[in-house]
């Protein structure tokens, strides 16, 4: 009969302990897809670094042939100027020397004018540059906003674990106390049976 009760006791203590344990994997389960969710974020900081490296890259490729551009202009403005010392030297030249002198003029408007739009598509990209630096910059704060949380839900965690534990404990010794004092008074019936049978 004692162990009947005892198996009944179990039993009962069993169904009670069981939604506390799905609710201690349904958390654990929670914890790990907010590291899984964590590690993404991680990712995509590091393909937004790498994007905004190559963009920097491009960005001084591109001073680069301004640079370049410029030096060019340089260049004819001086083959200009000695166009035009040779248009005086020989004046006989003059006609040709001047129909030269505007084809030069032409392509340096037309350099001055693909100058100006290299420098407009720089500012640009640069104004570009600066906002993948702040969307940057925000996502980084939403990452540390994250660490913050998970570290507030890993204590949430381990409290609720101590929790449990306190508890179980708590039951499994006030069980042996029960299981003790019913083993006890079978003992008290089975000796007054047997004194009533005397």
């Amino acid at each position: 009969m004692s162990q009947e009760l005892r198996d009944l006791l179990r039993s009962v203590l069993k169904e009670e302990l069981e939604p506390i344990r799905d609710r201690l994997d349904r958390v654990e389960q929670t914890q790990q897809k907010l590291s899984s969710d964590v590690g993404q974020i991680q990712k995509d900081v590091a393909r937004l670094q790498q994007g905004q490296q190559e963009l920097r890259n491009d960005v001084a490729q591109l001073q680069n042939n301004v640079s370049q551009l410029q030096n060019d202009v340089s260049q004819l403005q001086n083959d200009v100027a000695q166009l035009q010392q040779g248009q005086r030297a020989l004046q006989q030249d003059v006609a040709q020397l001047q129909e030269g002198q505007h084809a030069l003029q032409h392509d340096v408007a037309q350099l001055q004018i693909g100058q100006q739009k290299l420098e407009h598509e720089m500012a640009a990209m640069k104004q570009t540059l600066g906002n993948v630096e702040q969307t940057q910059e925000k996502i980084l704060e939403e990452l540390r906003i994250s660490k913050n949380n998970q570290a507030h839900i890993l204590n949430d965690l381990t409290s609720m674990k101590q929790s449990v534990e306190v508890t179980v404990t708590y039951l499994q010794r006030r069980t042996d106390v029960m299981f003790d004092k019913m083993i006890e008074h079978e003992r008290e019936i089975l000796n007054l049976k047997s004194h009533l049978q005397n």
